[in-house]
């Protein structure tokens, strides 16, 4: 029985669909148990004996973890389960002061992604990033061997409201797809498409110019002089991409590098029950707690004591980098950028609700396991808690880390921390999982709902997401969207704009097209330019939409956003061309009666060396 890593060049949030062909995976078949009642047996069977997804290891060189299947997928067969997409907006700046300096320690930049692969997401802020914990952080980019890809992003925050629900804010709305981003000083070169190309023509010469000479001096010298190659000092990523081994290499003449990275990318199921850890115990759904939006939910019963999920951790040695300021008056830094205000805290990061911190201590430390950040708080009857995992079966943990001082973290560039979430008691299939946030967390969430009144002219907040559709199917049922002239006798909320998918010749390839009148949605998520609803068609089965489209050129006709001298009317567009985005700082995510509170780490857990409030200087 033999799986197949997945080393994505796609990443989960709303589904990850599989690519492959059928050598993506090859699966294992159910064990049969001697039992004089099978139906329990099989109930009551580890969650490791039937789980079919991993975290383990990944055979990709210097990559880290790896997501493995022990399962077999089919084209369009989706690979886990939703993740969240977390906002953080303006992190440069509130940092810094200025939009130009990158000089504080900010692990998660090697794991968020870009605002634009996330619907509407680049209009929340100046600049807006994608935290994306699960399988949106923890898969591998192959170029070479990539065999999944992303799907839509979406937003909805459950029914919640800002007028009526002191939740709203708390959590983040958006769950969909994103895909992999390079992280190369922190994990070593990874190779890329290109470095396929080079290697391959190096391992050519290796075989014309170099193995003739030495294939009749025996295999000590083959092997010398290969591990001489791969450990010539000036690294690069066509040296990363060429097999570790001289035997290796030799498979690779004869079949290619791209075979025996495949071969290579197979384990066995037994090694991954061994060495592995389970990821797909936990899927998201409605949390049946009041006010607390998604939560997880158990897809097979779990044994007290047996893991629930694994959670390789991001540290944040000073959580002061979460923190949000107002800009100074009349202040501007030499690019022409407002300054921070370093004494006005204004709110803090959204991030801070999925991090794990302690009072007396400046670390945050943010899981990014799959379905682990669904888990919402139950203070009174938990079945779940948070365990250092013992380091012989650790994939990531470094136990020395939790002897080490905050300073020491703030060097480390790479994660070398874990959770593990375990069973207190036996879980049963479909229940919901809940942990103790901890008493502090508690006696702040009972405070902020008791204390809680909606912000200004909340009853008249109007969401983009509830008036946008994304297919067809979809938008038969969305609301129609009003015209200009209707707008002047019933608005839209004022936190609204609408914006249309559009490509002139520049860009064809990545926008919305009318190809045929069949209008093709291809790679672009984000609507472009704000557009105006001039008239509405009801046509048989669609309602259709002539829009003017207002399209940013500058003096050199290349699109600038300071300038709008182009507009161009555009018919019959589906009401999937058109969506509504939030002005920037008026969605939920910027309320200032928000709640923000970090997760709590157990007093038995958090580390000596880690508890001081302030830097020893």
């Amino acid at each position: 029985m033999r799986t197949t890593s997945l080393s994505l060049h796609g990443i989960l949030l709303a589904a990850i669909i599989a690519l492959a062909t059928p050598r993506i995976a090859w699966g294992a078949e159910v064990q049969q148990v001697s039992s004089n009642n099978e139906a329990d047996d099989a109930k009551r069977r580890s969650s490791s004996d039937t789980c079919r997804l991993f975290m383990a290891r990944s055979t990709i060189p210097n990559a880290g973890i790896g997501v493995f299947t022990a399962v077999p997928l089919a084209k369009d067969d989706e690979v886990g389960y939703a993740d969240l997409v977390i906002p953080i907006t303006d992190i440069d700046w509130h940092n810094n002061g200025s939009r130009n300096k990158h000089d504080y320690h900010w692990l998660w930049m090697n794991y968020d992604w870009l605002s634009t692969e996330i619907l509407n997401l680049p209009y929340e802020a100046e600049s807006s990033i994608a935290c994306i914990p699960g399988m949106g952080a923890m898969p591998n980019c192959h170029f070479r061997l990539s065999n999944v890809k992303e799907s839509w992003s979406k937003y909805n925050t459950v029914g919640l409201h800002r007028s009526r629900d002191a939740g709203v804010g708390a959590f983040t709305g958006y769950h969909g797809r994103h895909w992999f981003k390079v992280r190369e000083e922190e994990f070593g070169l990874v190779p890329v498409s290109s470095s396929y190309t080079k290697a391959e023509q190096l391992l050519k010469k290796y075989n014309d110019l170099v193995l003739t000479a030495v294939d009749n001096s025996g295999s000590d010298l083959k092997k010398d002089l290969w591990k001489l190659i791969k450990e010539f000092p000036y690294k690069s990523r066509p040296l990363a991409a060429l097999p570790t081994d001289s035997e290796t290499a030799d498979r690779a003449i004869e079949v290619g590098i791209k075979e025996t990275e495949l071969e290579g990318s197979i384990r066995p199921v037994d090694w991954l029950r061994i060495n592995g850890k389970c990821l797909d115990n936990l899927r998201p759904g409605v949390s049946n707690i009041e006010g607390a939006g998604r939560g997880a939910f158990a897809t097979r019963f779990i044994p007290q004591g047996d893991l629930v999920a694994p959670a390789p951790l991001i540290h944040i040695p000073y959580k002061e980098a979460v923190l949000m300021h107002s800009p100074s008056k009349g202040i501007v830094d030499d690019d022409g950028f407002d300054v921070r205000n370093i004494t006005d805290i204004i709110g803090k990061q959204l991030i801070l609700n999925y991090c794990f911190g302690h009072p007396e201590s400046t670390v945050l430390l943010c899981p990014y396991g799959s379905g682990t950040s669904y888990i919402n708080h139950n203070h009174q009857s938990p079945n779940v808690k948070i365990i250092w995992p013992d380091e012989t079966h650790a994939i990531v943990f470094n136990s020395t880390w939790t002897k080490q001082s905050v300073d020491f973290l703030e060097d480390q560039f790479s994660p070398g921390l874990e959770f593990d979430y375990v069973a207190l008691r036996d879980i049963e299939e479909g229940e919901e999982v809940v942990l103790d946030y901890g008493i502090d967390w508690e006696e702040a969430w009972n405070k902020h709902v008791e204390e809680w009144t909606p912000v200004d002219d909340a009853d008249k907040y109007e969401d983009a997401s509830q008036w946008n559709c994304f297919d067809k199917e979809e938008c038969e049922t969305a609301l129609t969207i009003r015209t200009e002239e209707e707008q002047r006798d019933n608005p839209y909320s004022k936190n609204l704009t609408i914006n249309c998918y559009f490509a002139d010749a520049k860009d064809r390839e990545l926008v919305w097209i009318d190809e045929l009148d069949d209008w093709t949605m291809l790679e672009e998520r984000v609507p472009k330019f704000e557009c105006k609803i001039l008239e509405r068609h009801d046509t048989p089965g669609s309602v259709l939409y002539d829009v003017e489209i207002i399209i940013p050129v500058d003096e050199d006709g290349q699109d600038d956003e300071e300038y709008y001298e182009d507009v161009i009317v555009v018919t019959d567009v589906p009401q999937y061309g058109i969506q509504f985005v939030n002005k920037p700082y008026t969605s939920d995510l910027f309320l200032p009666n928000a709640f923000r509170h970090e997760i709590g780490i157990p007093d038995s857990m958090m580390p000596e060396s880690w508890k001081k409030l302030v830097n020893d200087d």
